[in-house]
């Protein structure tokens, strides 16, 4: 049996020097408001295809709290979702994962703006620089990450080769 491979990991250097969040009209952002748990998990599964508890994930996240789980709306209807803490294999840098988008909001811009309001939080902690981890195959992902000033990092003697596979594969310019 294979051992499974790591995931990639990416660094975004300085929080200081994000783009400005403007959300156009109808869109708005908010945290996670007790009692929607269900909405949450609809949502991810819409976006990632499988069911996620809720419960689960803040309770085995590593410092997940439901505040740092935030929303992205449009007309008032939750289409886009991240979390953005700290995890301890990160110490003292920001971290977001779970970065989920309806499939019926692809192409409104839904995944950028709730990545970049995910780094305006982590900003406004006090975070200088942050962490995310992805999957090789989530090339419009990466390619996202890769605009919003994320760069590969190399956490596992496998990441060189894979990163040089990925790379050619993504918009850089």
């Amino acid at each position: 049996m294979m051992e499974a491979l790591p995931q990639l990991f990416m660094r975004h250097p300085n929080l200081e020097q994000l783009p400005p969040l403007a959300l156009p009209h109808g869109f708005s952002l908010h945290n996670h408001i007790e009692g929607t748990e269900k909405n949450w998990e609809t949502l991810i599964e819409r976006a990632f295809g499988n069911h996620y508890s809720f419960d689960d994930f803040i309770r085995n996240g590593g410092g997940y709290k439901p505040e740092y789980v935030l929303y992205l709306s449009k007309d008032g209807k939750d289409i886009a979702t991240t979390t953005a803490v700290e995890k301890d294999i990160f110490p003292n840098e920001g971290w977001f994962r779970m970065v989920g988008v309806d499939p019926s909001a692809r192409g409104l811009g839904a995944g950028r703006l709730i990545a970049l309001a995910a780094l305006h939080s982590l900003a406004a902690r006090g975070y200088k620089t942050a962490v995310l981890s992805t999957d090789d195959d989530r090339i419009p992902a990466l390619n996202l990450y890769y605009s919003l000033g994320f760069r590969p990092i190399f956490t596992h003697e496998s990441h060189e080769k894979r990163w040089a596979a990925v790379l050619p594969r993504l918009r850089t310019k």
